[in-house]
């Protein structure tokens, strides 16, 4: 296509800042470049498949757009070897082909679960110690479950016994003090959800760094020592009182939610002694009018 084309007035022009890019070294974002391509084509009536495959070329680098150029489906036509018919090449035969170009880029293929494996494998490595650290790992975990999830390549019953695999015995520690609270009533062997693991990490490590890791400090944790730059201080280690780190407080549970969760246990205990009532009274009529053994 000339790059003179009337379209070239509606579309950006190749190394502008407003212009489309593509990296072989990002083959991930090709599906997000063929996107952003088709709603340029949109906007500037490109319709024509000749077209469309000569603007999907004009915004990469030489040697991918010589790679895009060889294949078959770049031509408006072809012969199919088997039948020796004329095959047309629409724009999404050639878009196809390009994909198939870079493996793991296609929805088939999207995730697997060593990318899971991966994921959870460096989070436990980098022991997240702040709010930062945690919300970075929960979104690349949640992103590859979500797509293994709905592509049936995984269970949401494992998916949430995973996830805690990528903390640290530290932080999972301490997790786990504010879940007997609060989820008290989950019944053993059951996972804890993520959504119920996310709430406990976010008050637990309320107060940090939501950004950048505080190497200084570590999790504070009932009945373990409080780090400072890896070394325990307690009776075995003395220090200036002005060298100790003032800790910020750990947040304490509300009046209200002890109180919701009193009333949702007498709920509980109320539904049981109702269970319960009818074999009671069978027991105490039992004991004042027993059976004659005559």
């Amino acid at each position: 296509m000339d790059q003179h084309h009337a379209y070239a007035k509606s579309m950006p022009a190749r190394g502008h800042n407003t212009a489309l890019s593509f990296s072989p070294n990002e083959p991930q974002e090709l599906p997000r470049y063929f996107q952003e391509l088709e709603f340029l084509f949109a906007s500037s009536s490109v319709t024509n498949n000749v077209d469309k495959k000569a603007l999907g070329i004009h915004y990469v680098d030489h040697n991918t757009s010589e790679q895009w150029l060889l294949l078959a489906e770049y031509e408006a036509s072809g012969i199919d070897p088997t039948t020796q018919t004329v095959i047309l090449y629409s724009y999404q035969d050639w878009k196809t082909a390009v994909i198939s170009l870079y493996p793991g880029v296609d929805n088939a293929t999207k995730y697997s679960m060593a990318n899971l494996d991966q994921v959870t494998g460096e989070a436990r490595r980098a022991d997240i110690k702040t709010i930062g650290q945690f919300a970075t790992y929960y979104r690349k975990f949640y992103q590859i479950t979500k797509w293994l999830v709905d592509s049936s390549r995984l269970g949401s019953l494992k998916r949430d016994r995973l996830f805690w695999t990528g903390l640290s015995n530290k932080l999972w520690i301490a997790m786990q003090h504010r879940l007997n609270i609060i989820e008290w009533d989950i019944r053993p062997g059951d996972p804890y959800t993520m959504a119920q693991m996310k709430a406990a990490a976010k008050f637990v490590l309320h107060g940090t760094n939501t950004t950048i890791l505080n190497t200084a400090y570590a999790l504070q944790v009932p009945g373990m020592f409080i780090r400072r730059n890896n070394q325990p201080f307690g009776s075995s280690l003395s220090l200036p009182s002005h060298h100790i780190p003032v800790l910020p407080p750990v947040p304490e549970i509300k009046k209200e939610e002890y109180e919701q969760r009193i009333a949702k246990m007498d709920t509980k205990l109320e539904a049981v002694l109702a269970l319960m009532r009818p074999a009671l009274i069978q027991a105490c009529n039992h004991y004042k009018n027993p059976p004659s053994n005559s």
